[in-house]
């Protein structure tokens, strides 16, 4: 098998075990979720929730983009490694120590007074993931996915949601929530060490850390912007109109980033180290960035359509009657699902040829948009905010796409066409789905029946419909992708495969 051919297959075989591992994850916190929102408020959750976004901004500067810098490397020494374990160890003690002795001013400006003990037991995760970035870096270099998939699953569903559920129901409330991020961080950090080799003792040169700097330079600018961009509205949230608003609103949003997860990171985390590989090829890198973006298309459109619609039932299912207030602020943010998914491809591909720079003005740029629209629409409370916030995500598609036809050889048209089969299958889900909610909710006025119903039916009338006219829903290409990632597989696991081969 010839290098190219190899580097598919270990691309394809990587989403596989992506998306598997981010579908039984997506499913894990489906559960959970349903479960901890019927034991903890929404105002515990938005306490909780401002502190991950405080830890999550400071990881941001005390890793230093060393990850990605490991991974994208065209020649990687033990130098690199051990400087960035070392580099890493002590970003990781001074982030903690800083989160710290800041915890009151912080809790101060939200007006959350019980945030203060919350921050300084979560900033133990800086300790704990400083001692494993390059291990885990390693591991997404090497493209091992399998692995990858299974830590993350382990890691979330024995120390996020075994450990959150058990303390939840004994009555802890959001210390339940904080013993659960803190036990998933450290069974990750456990798995990384016990599976991926990577060197244990800090080192340090100067010519190595500023390689790692240059191009973690410009990942933490651009890390930067986009978290300015993903927190901008829960951080005007949280100071505008409270812990029990942000609850409310961080549980619509999560509604709507789960898809993402699932399937944007799946695409992102395999994609990216293979992209690196080949980052002088710029018509591979087009045709695989417009294979990514018209298969997220396919999934986003018709999902975001179905959200829309069924959001009621979703919400009274998952969450309960106490939380009616988050099915208008789903409703607004799952019609940019599209756009929030779509734009992981372009962060692969710019991550992945090195243009870090540009990628982090256009950052900063939407993370502009992200705050004044949320400012600006929390005076119409968070249906407003979702409203700014769906139209910044709107533009932040736009801009990132521009960068990647600067990037390759695609073209504006190129990105249109990529997109037809996706809106053909939405508008043929949303008729559906319409159809038959509607019915459902006349006819049996259960939420729980309206659901069911209407997801059955809409599988089995879709499923029909694309067998018949395949051509209106998919292109070539992912026909294609479709034959490498699951046919040519089953053949080879088949009975008549195994006896023709042997």
């Amino acid at each position: 098998m010839n290098a190219e051919k190899k580097l598919t297959e270990r691309t394809l075989s990587g989403f596989l075990w992506m998306i598997t591992g981010s579908g039984i994850q997506v499913g894990l916190k489906i559960g959970v979720l349903a479960i901890l929102a019927r034991l903890i408020s929404p105002k515990e959750f938005g306490i909780v929730g401002m502190a991950v976004i405080a830890v999550d901004f400071s990881k941001m500067f005390s890793q230093m983009g060393v990850g990605p810098a490991i991974v994208q490397r065209k020649e990687l020494e033990n130098r690199h490694l051990t400087t960035g374990l070392t580099l890493s160890i002590f970003m990781g003690l001074f982030f903690a120590g800083l989160l710290i002795l800041t915890a009151p001013l912080l809790a101060d400006f939200f007006r959350m007074p019980g945030l203060v003990s919350v921050l300084r037991m979560v900033s133990l995760i800086f300790l704990v993931d400083s001692l494993t970035l390059v291990g885990q870096a390693l591991m997404q270099r090497n493209m091992n996915f399998k692995t990858i998939a299974a830590v993350e699953v382990a890691s979330y569903a024995i120390g996020y949601g075994a450990v959150g559920i058990v303390l939840a129901y004994l009555g802890w409330g959001m210390w339940a929530l904080v013993a659960a991020l803190i036990t998933q961080a450290v069974l990750h950090a456990l798995l990384v060490v016990i599976i991926q080799p990577f060197p244990k003792k800090p080192g340090f040169e100067k010519a190595a850390f500023k390689e790692l700097i240059n191009f973690g330079g410009g990942m933490t600018l651009a890390r930067l912007g986009n978290f300015l961009a993903v927190q901008g509205d829960n951080l005007v949230i949280g100071r505008m109109l409270g812990a029990g608003a942000l609850g409310i609103y961080g549980r619509a949003y999560q509604f709507m980033v789960m898809p993402a997860s699932l399937f944007g990171n799946a695409l992102d985390k395999s994609l990216f180290p293979a992209m690196a590989k080949v980052q002088d090829d710029k018509a591979r890198l087009g045709k695989a960035y417009l294979t990514g973006v018209s298969s997220i298309a396919l999934v986003a459109i018709p999902l975001s359509i179905v959200f829309m619609i069924l959001a009621p039932e979703i919400v009274l299912l998952l969450l309960g009657p106490k939380w009616n207030a988050v099915v208008f602020p789903f409703q607004i943010l799952a019609c940019s699902l599209l756009f929030r998914m779509s734009y992981k491809m372009s962060d692969s591909l710019a991550r992945a040829t090195g243009a870090v720079y540009r990628r982090a003005w256009r950052q900063f740029l939407y993370a502009l948009f992200v705050v004044v629209g949320s400012y600006l629409g929390q005076f119409w409370g968070l249906p407003g905010v979702a409203v700014g916030v769906a139209g910044a995500l709107v533009f932040n598609f736009l801009l990132m796409a521009h960068l990647s036809i600067q990037l390759t050889t695609i073209t504006w048209l190129d990105m249109l066409k990529a997109h037809l089969p996706g809106l053909s299958l939405g508008l043929l889900t949303g008729t559906i789905t319409y159809a038959l909610s509607t019915w459902s909710r006349m006819y049996f006025g259960s939420g729980f029946l309206t659901l069911l119903l209407t997801v059955l039916g809409l599988g089995l009338l879709s499923a029909l419909t694309i067998w018949q006219f395949p051509a209106l829903f998919i292109r070539d290409d992912q026909k294609e992708l479709l034959n490498k990632l699951l046919l040519k597989r089953f053949k080879k696991l088949s009975p008549q495969s195994a006896w023709t081969n042997s």
